[in-house]
């Protein structure tokens, strides 16, 4: 793995123009922050080198799902083609007129029995 850039001396030649334009002494405090700022900087770039993955492993882990998605595609696929050719030859009935006249007339018998002998 290609190590990142040090840009430590680029950084340290502006701040030292920068010192001498503005006239900043060693002793003042606004180099006490620019010293915070840059251990800040260091914590950060060490937590984000270790905690992220390199390119390559982020790439070979989407070439892994790329993968895997394209098993399960096929696998649903063939998953559907089986289930259409089992469904072809049995289709469900539609309910008739008579089939649902004769279950209502059946649920009002049984409701007035159930009214009038067990209430």
């Amino acid at each position: 793995m290609k190590k990142p850039n040090d840009y430590s001396e680029e950084f340290q030649k502006v701040i030292n123009e920068w010192r001498k334009r503005h006239h900043i002494r060693d002793d003042d405090a606004i180099l006490l922050c620019i010293e915070l700022f840059r251990m800040h900087q260091k914590h950060w770039d060490e937590m984000r080198h270790r905690d992220l993955p390199s390119f390559t492993e982020f790439r070979e882990t989407i070439l892994k799902l790329k993968m895997l998605a394209s098993f399960v595609q096929r696998d649903a696929s063939a998953l559907l083609e089986e289930l259409r050719r089992q469904r072809g030859g049995r289709r469900l009935a539609a309910s008739s007129l008579a089939g649902l006249v004769l279950t209502a007339i059946f649920a009002a018998v049984t409701g007035m029995f159930i009214g009038k002998f067990l209430l």
